[in-house]
């Protein structure tokens, strides 16, 4: 006996309407009919809510219509499985994408130089700064390997990164930017080509 035909006599045989049947399992009427029909089949969940409900074996119902029902929910059950690794995977997809821009924003706001480099929404932008006369420095302790092979700590001036307006345009047009600098040559030479990806402008004291 096919699944719809014994929902239907079961139902009927119990004085169930469809619209019964229908509230017991938490499903329309249109289903309901639908099933007697054979036009579609209950998955396994309902299955079990239907066997419950009109007193009729799991195996009784699973083993009817030359096992249509069981090839129906073994279909079933291998296309959620497969809607829900593709929704794994496009979950993951996006979330690789929001850390993606969220380590892009940091490099941005800090000026992150490595970041800055990878930052494919970025362009390079080039342009001339003015460098003070002399490379700041600042006095630091460091460890320095003597002669002897001994590690020494001692007090050096260490070059310190500069703050200058970087020119990108004939019209004066550019941004202050901090940067780090070799040995700046004697007066009249303290120029630099920079060449940098769009960093954010700084605040000058």
């Amino acid at each position: 006996m096919q699944l719809g035909e014994q929902l239907k006599t079961q139902r009927e045989k119990l004085q169930m309407t469809q619209q019964d049947l229908a509230e017991r399992l938490h499903v329309t009427r249109q289903t309901v009919s639908r099933w007697e029909n054979n036009a579609t089949y209950p998955n396994l969940d309902t299955l079990v809510d239907i066997s419950d409900v009109l007193n009729i074996s799991l195996d009784d119902l699973l083993k009817g219509d030359d096992a249509k029902v069981v090839t129906e929910i073994s279909h079933d059950v291998k296309t959620k499985n497969r809607y829900k690794k593709f929704t794994i995977t496009i979950g993951a997809i996006f979330g690789l994408i929001i850390i993606g821009l969220g380590i892009l924003s940091y490099g941005r706001g800090t000026q992150n130089d490595t970041i800055d480099r990878i930052n494919p929404f970025l362009s390079t932008t080039r342009g001339f700064a003015v460098l003070p006369q002399k490379t700041p420095t600042k006095m630091e302790k460091v460890t320095e390997t003597n002669t002897k092979g001994h590690n020494v700590k001692r007090r050096t001036a260490v070059p310190q990164p500069v703050t200058a307006h970087v020119v990108e345009n004939g019209f004066g047009g550019g941004e202050w930017l901090t940067f780090s600098v070799g040995e700046i040559p004697s007066k009249g030479m303290n120029f630099a080509y920079v060449q940098h990806k769009a960093a954010s402008s700084v605040k000058l004291p």
